[in-house]
């Protein structure tokens, strides 16, 4: 017995229900069926989400179903984590921007398309897969993949644990960790030899949240221990995530069972243990092997990894769902526009797998900056010397951020500098949190910039909008590349007719005034990296001012944490509220 599809997506978990999705929004045609091997709903971890994923949601039309379920709405992170005890905020937004009177549920609009959701997993996952279904997917739940049939580097059928047998012209692998696909297509993973950790977790009812803001908001809780560090993530009014990581080999050196260290390490930190005293958990510790890999093939000749089952970044920047959640977008923009033909089949193919890689790659080489940065870890020196040393470079945590900021801050997924999702700005903010000490800028040291542009060449690159796949512009010179768009188009557009600092502040002012600070801002951070990328050679001219560090505008959304003076929030009694 066989059934036959446009595509079969193994896996129902974000994923999986997110490229499905995608594609019955925009090419309703297209037959799309979605294998699940468990019911719905199942518990699962990766509760912590970032607000691109917002973004995702709503272009599905999801957001306001999720938003329904009265998840905790994050409103950014408290960290112990760095050179200090002093505890520092990652906000999404300022509080003062958050209307405390706002009810839920809220539209997708101002300030909350700047946060996000901390979501039960059982709960978010269902609410999506019963999303794709309602639009059309064919959805099987309790129906796994029991053998891929191949053919070469080609899937030619899923046999399933039925005795069905599933055909389709492309095949997506959302199976998460379990990679089925990419399994029995033998296509080999990376993995870091440094830092490979293992996650364990338990749920507890009625934990205090350590700070509540508004209506449902709060923040996330990291903290670090000597060995490891401590995720606390309220997932519904009465329901916590709490999490504990720490390197396998400490485990394993250990001698204890899980359940042992993971209340021993809840119990030994302050902030986490007083917000517990009153609360009972579930009882049934879990772990899982958490280290960092990319899979060396991301597509093939009818098939695509997303998702977990292309690669997996330390849990530490919370961006396991986003980043599951953006290749699935890209994965469905792909196909539908395979299906078209408008563009070259090969070239889109590889731009999905270039920017799947870039992305993953690029956390964990930010994740990894910060275990470097953090000098709480007193039992994991001899890991993060390795992090360093994987890059071929003998160095100490600090000298590591020149490492990381060498030819790796030019994001064309959202056309701007950054890393990981993160702005420049908030990484320079992030490096003054870890090292307790004010960040450089390069553009603080030369006042005079020309453009360096012999041996470019202009070349395209995908925009993925509205179902479309768009032909951008960006520029390449040998490895790197730079896009003609965001704040790098506002900066070459200046460079062209300004050489000079003054001239170039006169005209990010006007830019300001016209678009905005946050459009200025953009391209002072564009300037950073094409200075220190070669795209600008910058000299130093002693008759001429230098742009000072204040004259650079700041966003205050890394800050030591003061809640305590903020009257937006009400801090939990057993943290001193």
């Amino acid at each position: 017995m066989s059934e036959s599809y446009d595509i079969a997506v193994v896996g129902g978990g974000p994923a999986g229900s997110t490229v499905g999705s995608m594609i019955k929004k925009y090419a309703p045609h297209l037959s799309v069926t979605i294998l699940e091997k468990e019911n719905f709903p199942r518990e699962h971890i990766g509760e912590s989400l970032l607000p691109t994923t917002g973004r995702v949601l709503n272009e599905i039309g999801a957001w306001e179903k999720v938003e329904a379920a009265n998840f905790p709405i994050k409103i950014g992170a408290t960290y112990k984590w760095g050179s200090t005890d002093e505890l520092w905020d990652f906000n999404l937004l300022e509080t003062a921007e958050i209307n405390l009177e706002d009810q839920r549920p809220g539209k997708f609009e101002a300030w909350r398309m700047r946060s996000t959701f901390q979501v039960d997993r059982a709960r978010f996952d269902k609410i999506l897969l019963d999303h794709s279904r309602s639009l059309g997917c064919t959805v099987f739940e309790d129906r796994g993949v029991e053998k891929v049939l191949t053919e070469g580097n080609s899937v030619s059928g899923l046999q399933l644990t039925d005795g069905k047998t599933i055909t389709a012209k492309h095949y997506i692998d959302a199976s998460g960790n379990a990679g089925i696909i990419r399994k029995a297509l033998g296509i080999p993973v990376d993995e870091p030899a440094s830092l490979k950790n293992i996650a364990m977790w338990d749920h507890w009812e009625n934990a205090e949240w350590a700070v509540s803001i508004g209506v449902g908001g709060t923040r996330i809780q990291i903290m670090s221990l000597g060995y490891g560090w401590i995720w606390f993530i309220p997932i519904s009014e009465t329901r916590t995530s709490i999490g504990l990581v720490c390197p396998a080999e400490y485990y394993k050196k250990s001698g204890k069972r899980p359940e042992d260290l993971y209340l021993e390490a809840v119990q030994s930190e302050p902030r986490i243990s007083s917000l517990v005293a009153n609360a009972k958990r579930d009882g049934h510790v879990k772990a899982t092997k958490d280290w960092s890999f990319t899979a060396q093939q991301m597509v093939g000749d009818n098939w695509f990894l997303v998702g977990e089952s292309a690669g997996f970044a330390d849990p530490i920047l919370s961006a396991g769902i986003t980043m599951t959640m953006v290749g699935a977008k890209e994965c469905a923009y792909t196909i539908i526009e395979l299906e078209e033909g408008k563009h070259d089949k090969e070239w889109i193919k590889k731009a999905f797998e270039s920017r799947q890689s870039n992305r993953i790659f690029q956390h964990i080489r930010f994740a990894n900056f910060w275990y470097s940065g953090n000098g709480h870890f007193t039992d994991l020196v001899e890991y993060t010397g390795e992090i360093a040393k994987e890059a071929g470079f003998n160095m100490d945590a600090k000298s590591a951020w020149q490492w990381l900021g060498t030819g790796g801050f030019v994001s064309l997924e959202t056309a701007g500098a950054g890393l990981a999702g993160h702005t420049i700005e908030q990484i320079k903010n992030i490096q003054g949190m870890l090292f307790n000490e004010e960040s450089e800028w390069a553009i603080t040291k030369v006042n005079v910039f020309d453009l360096n542009i012999d041996g470019v060449v202009a070349d395209k690159t995908p925009v993925y909008e509205n179902g479309k796949i768009h032909l951008g512009r960006i520029l390449r010179k040998g490895k790197l590349e730079l896009p003609i768009s965001g704040g790098f188009r506002t900066a070459l557009e200046i460079l062209e007719r300004e050489t000079t600092l003054d001239g170039i502040i006169r005209a990010l002012r006007m830019v300001s005034a016209k678009l905005g600070p946050i459009v200025a801002l953009s391209a002072i951070e564009a300037l950073e990296v094409m200075l220190k990328d070669g795209w600008i050679l910058g000299t130093y001219d002693p008759t001429k001012p230098l742009l000072g560090p204040g004259d650079i505008p700041r966003t205050p959304n890394i800050d030591w944490n003061r809640d305590t003076l903020d009257p937006k929030v009400k801090l939990a009694p057993a943290i001193g509220g």
